[in-house]
């Protein structure tokens, strides 16, 4: 005949083992259900991206474009004299084409942020992408312009981190 005591203890860890696997199970289907969104995320940045990448062989799009960033309003001191001179060189279209890059440039960006936040990219890997994103900023104009007049298009913790980097370049 068992002891009442050993078969409570052999229950106990039955039921301990079955609690464990369960919470296991359900963090294997968080992480999954994160990889899945960052997946669909990177599937949508990707698509928005190509949408770039084709315009920039369209003849209309460049010349939509061109027209429409001729009627930007630059904000005082928001272009270095190397900029302005820059512009001042160069025809609307060849604006339009580095102003689709930098669109381009900053999906890519803001997929990665996202992947950063979601724990899919590690620190060191973000760190050495933070930096190339606050070089990004520092010296595109069109980029600059993009996340301060047309924000909303990017998801808001990567707009917010962008602006930070603008007002307070030198920041980490």
């Amino acid at each position: 005949m068992q002891n009442p005591k050993w078969k409570d203890v052999i229950e106990f860890v039955g039921i301990a083992a079955i609690v464990a696997s369960l919470i296991f199970v359900g963090l294997e289907m968080r992480q999954s259900q994160q990889i899945a969104l960052a997946s669909q995320y990177q599937a949508r940045t990707d698509s928005g991206r190509q949408y770039f990448y084709e315009s920039l062989a369209s003849e209309y799009r460049i010349k939509d474009l061109a027209e429409d960033i001729q009627a930007w309003d630059w904000p005082p001191g928001f272009l270095s004299e190397a900029e302005k001179q820059w512009l001042a060189e160069n025809p609307p279209s060849v604006w339009a084409e580095a102003a689709f890059w930098s669109t381009i440039n900053l999906y890519g960006f803001d997929n990665y942020y996202y992947q950063y936040q979601s724990g899919l990219l590690s620190e060191e890997g973000w760190v050495a992408l933070r930096s190339r994103l606050r070089g990004l900023l520092r010296d595109d104009p069109f980029s600059r312009y993009l996340i301060v007049n047309y924000g909303e298009d990017f998801r808001s913790s990567f707009r917010d981190l962008a602006v930070s980097m603008i007002t307070e370049p030198h920041e980490e």
